[in-house]
C-alpha cells in the first residue's frame, strides 16, 4: 500500500519529505508566483520534495492541503464620496462646485499594480457622461467610464492595470465629472476603489524563494527567474 503525505512527514514512511521545500512551495503558491501546475510538478518529481517522488495517495493529499492555503489578498477598498445631483454639470470637467465635490482621497502608491474604479449614477440628460478618476497630485487622468446610456442605480466600473508596480508616494485623487450635453443633471450616489498592490517582499519569502532555488524547483531553477522574483 502507498504511504500518504503525513507518514512521509511524521516519519513511518521513507524517505522522509523535506518539510522547508513543501512549506516553501505552498508559500509561493499562496503568494501568486507558483502556479498549481508548477506546484503539482515539484509534487511528482524525485528528490525536489521526496525522494522518488510522492505517491499518487501523498499528491492527492498534498493538493489538498494546498486547498486550504487562501491566496493573500493585497488589495484594499477606498469609498468615493456619497450622494449628490449635478445640475447642468457641464461640458469641461470641474465646470461647477458641484462636480468639484464629488469623493476625494490621499493614496500611498507604492506597489500598486492595478485599480478599479466604479461608480453608482443615475444617467438624467441626453449626453455621454464621464467619470473621471483624476489623480490631482500629478494632473493626471487615472481612469475614465462613459456612460452613454439613459438608466437610474447604474453600477459601472472599470480597471486599470499598469505596467510596472507604482513607486513609494502620496497622491490626492478624486472624482470627476462632465457630459457632452452641459445641461444634462447626473446623480451621483457614490463611488470607491480597489486597489491592488504586488505582494510585499518580506524574509519570510525571500527565505523560501532561495530554498527553492537551490533545490531547483520551477519557476526558480533559472538564476534569472529568481532575480526577477527578488526585484534584483
Amino acid at each position: 500500500m502507498a504511504s500518504d503525505l503525513f507518514e512521509h512527514i511524521v516519519g513511518t514512511a521513507t524517505p522522509r519529505a523535506r518539510v522547508h521545500m513543501l512549506i516553501a512551495l505552498l508559500g509561493e503558491f499562496e503568494r501568486g508566483f507558483v502556479s498549481g501546475a508548477q506546484a503539482l510538478a515539484a509534487l511528482q518529481a524525485d528528490g525536489q520534495i521526496i525522494g522518488g517522488g510522492f505517491s499518487a495517495e501523498a499528491q492527492a493529499e498534498a493538493q489538498a492541503l494546498a486547498a486550504l492555503v487562501k491566496p493573500h489578498d493585497e488589495s484594499e477598498s477606498i469609498s468615493l464620496g456619497g450622494f449628490l445631483t449635478l445640475t447642468n454639470v457641464g461640458a469641461t470637467y470641474d465646470a461647477t462646485a458641484a462636480s468639484r465635490g464629488l469623493g476625494i482621497t490621499a493614496i500611498e502608491t507604492e506597489g500598486i499594480i492595478s485599480v478599479t474604479f466604479g461608480v453608482r449614477v443615475n444617467h438624467v440628460g441626453g449626453g455621454t457622461q464621464s467619470w473621471q478618476l483624476w489623480n490631482e497630485t500629478d494632473g493626471a487622468e487615472i481612469a475614465v467610464i462613459d456612460d452613454t446610456g439613459v438608466g437610474d442605480n447604474k453600477l459601472l466600473s472599470t480597471t486599470v492595470t499598469l505596467g510596472a508596480p507604482l513607486a513609494a508616494g502620496v497622491k490626492i485623487v478624486r472624482v470627476r465629472a462632465k457630459s457632452t450635453t452641459a445641461a444634462d443633471d447626473p446623480v451621483y450616489y457614490g463611488g470607491g476603489l480597489i486597489v491592488r498592490r504586488r505582494p510585499r517582499l518580506t524574509s519570510e519569502a525571500i527565505h523560501e524563494v532561495l530554498l527553492l532555488a537551490e533545490a531547483r524547483i520551477a519557476p526558480y531553477d533559472d538564476p534569472a527567474a529568481v532575480r526577477a522574483r527578488l526585484g534584483l
